[in-house]
C-alpha cells in the first residue's frame, strides 16, 4: 500500500471511530449486558471501509466530508448489525471475527440477535437526528439506507446466500454479490453524495463506481478465502463454485477498471476512491 493511501485510511479511520464510539451507549448503561455486547461488536476492529467511502464520496461530489460524519457512522453501525446476524448459528455459525469471539459466542445467541437489532435501529436514529443542510435531505438519507438494508437489498442477498450456499449458479452469485455486498457499498457512497447535494450525473457515476467496487470486493474476498484453512465444513457461497481462480481474478480486474473509469470528471477529488479500489485489487493480482 502506498504511503499516501495508508496515511489517508488511518486518518479517516481514527476520525470515524472517534464519532462512532460516541454514538454507542456508555459501558454500564442498563441493561449492562446489552451495552457491553454492542460495544464489543463495534469496537473489535475492522477497516471502517464503508464509512471511509461515504466521506470520500461526499468530497468527490464537491462536499465537505465533515458534513457526512453521521451518515458514515450510520452505515458502519448497520454493517456491524449484518455481521452480528451473519455470525449466528442459524446463519454462518462463526465463533471468531477479526480474531475476537463473535457476539453470540461470547454473550449467547439471544442477546446477539438483540444486539443486531439495537445496532440497526441506532443506525437510523443517528441518521435521523443528523443536521439537515436542505429540507428533505434526512428523509432521502433514511430512505436510501433502508432500501439498501431491506427486503430488496442486504436481506434479500442473505436469503439467497443461505438458500444456495455450496451450489450456486452464475445468476445466484451475481444476485448475492450485488445485494448482500454491493448494495451497502452503494448506500455508503450515495449517502455521502446526497449530503453533498450531488447532481444526478455525479450520483450516477458514483453509484456505478460503488456497485462495481462492491462486487469486486466480494470476488477478491472469495479469492483470499480460498487459501485460508477452514475449521468448519459448513458450505459457503463463493464465485469459485462456478469459475476458476483465473476467471475470478479477471472479473475482479474488469470490475475495478469499470469502477475507476466512472470517477472521471467528478467535481471533487477522486484520488482516494481510485487508489482504494486499486489497492483492493492488488491483494489478488
Amino acid at each position: 500500500m502506498s504511503a499516501p493511501l495508508s496515511s489517508y485510511l488511518a486518518e479517516r479511520k481514527a476520525y470515524i471511530e472517534t464519532h462512532l464510539f460516541a454514538c454507542l451507549p456508555e459501558l454500564g448503561t442498563r441493561p449492562a449486558s446489552l451495552s457491553e455486547a454492542m460495544r464489543h461488536a463495534v469496537l473489535c476492529g475492522g477497516k471502517r471501509l464503508r464509512p471511509i467511502l461515504c466521506l470520500a464520496a461526499c468530497e468527490a461530489a464537491g462536499g465537505n466530508a465533515a458534513h457526512a460524519r453521521d451518515a458514515a457512522c450510520a452505515v458502519e453501525l448497520l454493517h456491524t448489525y449484518t455481521l452480528v446476524h451473519d455470525d449466528l448459528p442459524c446463519m454462518d455459525n462463526d465463533l471468531l471475527r477479526r480474531g475476537q469471539p463473535t457476539v453470540h459466542a461470547k454473550y449467547g445467541e439471544g442477546l446477539a440477535v438483540l444486539v443486531g437489532d439495537a445496532l440497526q435501529t441506532l443506525a437510523f436514529e443517528i441518521l435521523a437526528r443528523s443536521p439537515e443542510a436542505a429540507p428533505g435531505t434526512i428523509a432521502l438519507l433514511v430512505t436510501e439506507l433502508a432500501h439498501a438494508a431491506g427486503a430488496q437489498g442486504v436481506i434479500a442477498g442473505q436469503v439467497e446466500d443461505i438458500a444456495y450456499a455450496g451450489a450456486p449458479t452464475r445468476d445466484i452469485v451475481d444476485y448475492v454479490f450485488q445485494h448482500k455486498t454491493a448494495d451497502l457499498f452503494a448506500a455508503a457512497i450515495r449517502l455521502g453524495a446526497h449530503v453533498a447535494a450531488a447532481t444526478p450525473a455525479t450520483l450516477d457515476k458514483l453509484t456505478t463506481y460503488a456497485n462495481n467496487l462492491g462486487i469486486a470486493f466480494q470476488v477478491i474476498d472469495d479469492l483470499l478465502d480460498a487459501h485460508e484453512a477452514k475449521s468448519d465444513t459448513k458450505p459457503e457461497l463463493s464465485c469459485l463454485d462456478i469459475m476458476s481462480e483465473a476467471d475470478a481474478r479477471a472479473w475482479a480486474k474488469q470490475l475495478t477498471e469499470t469502477a475507476c473509469a466512472a470517477l472521471h470528471n467528478l467535481p471533487g477529488p477522486i484520488q482516494p476512491l481510485d487508489a482504494l479500489a486499486r489497492e483492493l485489487l492488488s491483494r489478488v493480482i
